[in-house]
Parts: structure tokens; C-alpha cells; sequence
């Protein structure tokens, strides 16, 4: 089944569905990587999707990238050749993704690196350092100040 007829099917049952990656971020649009979608799972329990993808041929890559943090209970990834379906009930996850992709696509970040970390910071508030872990921010010590120690 190609790709266009599975996103129908999965509209059909109520999933928004969204081009996302580099090739929609990037100008010009890279043509060696994978197409990437957003699936919504809105209208529909998110078993209809499962078994129109796995039905399709798409095996779960699992819920676990190096790239994302608790996505085990954000999303789940499915691919198929080139082809990676990003499945989530989650609408506050799809808000984020869809405002990540946004200003990847408003700065045209080129290099992978950069994109990844904007998307670190706008779905998790990460500070990502180009490691395949994810740095949590480390806040600054605040030290407390009496009247006296003021300098005026």
C-alpha cells in the first residue's frame, strides 16, 4: 500500500496526520533522508492505527530514541523502508512537535544537530549538548542575601 493511501486510511478514522523532518524543515528539502509523519491519534483508539500500520508492513521501531526523552509515554515510532510514522494521543506532544517543525522550518536549520536540539528544548526544556543522552539544565546556585550583606 503506498504511503498516500495509508494516511487516508488513517484520516478516515480520524488521525491528523502531518508531513514533519527534514525534508519539510529544510530549504532546500534533503532528498537522502526518511519522510517523516505526525500521526494525532484523535477520533480513534490507537489500536485502529497499530493495526493499520503493522498491517501495512511498518514495524515498531519501539518508544525509545536517542533523541527524545519519555517517549515511552509520548509517542511510538513506525517505519517502513524510508517511511516513519510518528504516532501519538497525546495532544500536548503533537502541539510541541508541530511548534518545533514550525521554527525549524522559520530559521531553516540545515544542520541536524541544530534541529535536534531545538526540538530538545521546545518538547522537553532540555538543554542538549550533541550526546546521545539528554542533558538535563543544571540551574544556577542562588545564594541568598541578608540586608546586611548588601553593598549599599
Amino acid at each position: 500500500m503506498k504511503t498516500e493511501e495509508i494516511i487516508l486510511r488513517l484520516t478516515n478514522y480520524g488521525c491528523t496526520v502531518e508531513t514533519c523532518g527534514s525534508r519539510v524543515t529544510c530549504n532546500p528539502a534533503p532528498t537522502d533522508t526518511d519522510e517523516d509523519y505526525l500521526v494525532e491519534v484523535v477520533g480513534c483508539d490507537i489500536s485502529d492505527v497499530i493495526h493499520v500500520l503493522s498491517e501495512c508492513g511498518f514495524i515498531w521501531e519501539g518508544n525509545h530514541s536517542e533523541h527524545y526523552r519519555d517517549a515511552a509515554s509520548t509517542f511510538m515510532s513506525w517505519r517502513k523502508a524510508e517511511v516513519n510514522f510518528i504516532v501519538t494521543d497525546e495532544a500536548g506532544f503533537a502541539k510541541s512537535h508541530r511548534a518545533a517543525t514550525a521554527l525549524c522550518t522559520r530559521l531553516n536549520l540545515m544542520n541536524k544537530q541544530d534541529r535536534i536540539a531545538l526540538f530538545q528544548a521546545v518538547l522537553y526544556g532540555e538543554i542538549w549538548d550533541g550526546k546521545s543522552d539528554i542533558q538535563q539544565p543544571k540551574p544556577d546556585p542562588v545564594k541568598a542575601m541578608a540586608d546586611d550583606d548588601l553593598p549599599w
